[in-house]
């Protein structure tokens, strides 16, 4: 095999808890990711050297470049990768693009190069590129704690739709860390999230969906604009700026996403998915 196309899930954080500092001085997370049908594509190919394609951010300094300098280092195989993205998860937006571009290249460069390496060491692979990489892995509907490598499956969201919105810009996550330090903030309790999606309600679990870096965002009129679109709730992903939106019906997503680009708001009408790799 030379060649592999692979389709890369964004995620959305349905509830996240900010639960603390580590000595090492990262945060503790509680959080509940699910994978959503917004992909970005790459092409992973056997090469010479590594080299990635990804417009701005082509070169040594995307995390798929990293990504496959680690698999290389890890197995010894003197070998390269040709990698081309296809962006269409926003950056720095709370939706872990880099991440899944990240666990896409290490799924695809073990196939490609027949080395056979488990869930576990690709996991370990994954958690020293990023503590959202792990769950990228695999995806569907998890909780994460630790910094987010630590994952725990869950029930499959189902019977809903989603709409991911973004009109604001953010400083870098460890800057969004750094500025909820400065501030009192909830911590909610995950549990209740859990508890809704094993439930398989979906009016229960929109109940339970809150974010510890709302406080950061409480002034946006996006969370406005999508309260006003009869969605059955709104929250943030990750440490922003991207809100979703969750919908019981296709006609009252599709109407909110009319109201959205109208208003020239960049989003994307999705679905939950069951897995976060697509290998073709």
């Amino acid at each position: 095999m030379n060649s592999l196309e692979i389709k890369a899930a964004a995620k959305i954080n349905l509830s996240l808890s900010v639960t603390g500092i580590r000595g090492d001085g990262y945060h503790n997370i509680d959080t509940v990711m699910q994978s959503v049908s917004l992909y970005d594509t790459l092409t992973v190919s056997r090469a010479d050297k590594i080299t990635v394609e990804c417009g701005e951010m082509s070169g040594e300094r995307n995390i798929a470049f990293k990504a496959a300098k680690l698999f290389f280092e890890h197995t010894g195989i003197c070998g390269g990768a040709f990698i081309k993205i296809e962006k269409n998860i926003p950056d720095g937006a709370g939706l872990g693009g880099g991440s899944a571009d990240a666990a896409a290249v290490l799924a695809g460069l073990d196939r490609i190069y027949n080395t056979g390496l488990s869930y576990e060491t690709l996991s370990g692979l994954a958690a020293r590129l990023g503590a959202d990489v792990p769950f990228m892995l695999r995806g569907g509907t998890a909780r994460a704690t630790g910094i987010g490598e630590v994952l725990e499956p869950l029930p499959a969201l189902r019977d809903c739709f989603i709409i991911i919105a973004k009109s604001e810009q953010k400083p870098s996550t460890g800057e969004m860390y750094s500025a909820l330090d400065r501030t009192e903030y909830p911590q909610p309790d995950i549990s209740e999230t859990v508890s809704a999606l094993k439930s398989g309600s979906i009016s229960r679990l929109s109940g339970t969906l809150r974010n510890s870096f709302s406080v950061l965002w409480k002034d946006s009129p996006l969370q406005r604009i999508l309260e006003g679109t009869e969605a059955a709730a709104v929250s943030l992903s990750g440490s922003g700026p991207a809100r979703f939106a969750v919908y019981q019906s296709r006609a009252t997503a599709e109407s909110a996403e009319k109201v959205l680009k109208n208003k020239n708001i960049e989003c994307f009408l999705c679905c939950p998915a069951e897995k976060s790799l697509v290998i073709e």
